[in-house]
């Protein structure tokens, strides 16, 4: 009562094999999948949709307008100054400047700059002050340190 203990391997069995080979299912499909990621992008950008638009004459094409900076920093009397771009103005000054500029456009944005040393507090008066003359887009500049 011996048993055989074989690997399955050998050319000696002739029983079937049952067993699925994956090798060469796995080459076909990535074969396939390479082809597509070539054939689908060039196929979509062959056939754009081509559509005849209207022409208007009394429609103003809204520009990307520049960023104005507003930047906000320590006063050589100790108090907070405030610079339109790279005029220095105040409050009110900054209101009438704005406003004759013609800047308070819901599309505008404004990239504010404010010393480290400036109290929060004060940072958010100029932007509400910003945001009540109708600038609604305001990014916060700040400095990138590498290595956090």
């Amino acid at each position: 009562m011996g048993a055989s203990v074989g690997s399955g391997f050998s050319d000696e069995d002739d029983s079937v094999m049952s067993d699925i080979n994956v090798t060469p299912l796995v080459d076909v499909v990535l074969v396939l999948l390479i082809v597509f990621m070539i054939t689908v992008p060039a196929i979509v950008a062959s056939a754009p949709i081509k559509v005849d638009l209207p022409e208007s004459g009394s429609v103003e094409v809204a520009s990307e307008l520049p960023p104005i900076t507003v930047s906000v920093s320590r006063g050589a009397d100790g108090g907070v100054a405030l610079f339109l771009n790279d005029t220095q103005t105040d409050e009110a000054k900054l209101r009438t400047m704005i406003d004759e500029m013609g800047l308070a456009r819901d599309n505008q944005r404004v990239n504010l700059a404010a010393d480290r040393d400036i109290a929060y507090g004060e940072v958010i008066r100029v932007m509400d002050l910003l945001h009540e003359l109708g600038l609604q887009k305001i990014a916060v500049d700040t400095k990138h340190v590498g290595g956090r």
